[in-house]
């Protein structure tokens, strides 16, 4: 993980929080809930190595393989 990474997604998210939340005033508070929770997985996302973290079809072939063998012979 970098640090530098993580703390300048968070400067931006401040930034857009700053920019945009006295232009929400009339969103309601829904609105205003998705806005937030969109921004905080961004910066959970910023957390994570996602380049190095492995995707879905080495989880299927973690799982099937195996299974394939038994039903292969």
């Amino acid at each position: 993980m970098e640090w530098g990474q993580f703390f300048g997604t968070a400067a931006v998210v401040v930034v857009i929080v700053i920019l945009q939340w006295p232009r929400m005033k009339d969103y309601s508070k829904r609105d205003k809930g998705g806005f937030i929770a969109l921004l905080l997985i961004g910066l959970i996302l910023s957390l994570f190595n996602l380049q190095h973290i492995k995707g879905p079809l080495d989880l299927e072939k973690a799982i099937f393989h195996p299974i394939s063998r038994i039903i292969g012979k």
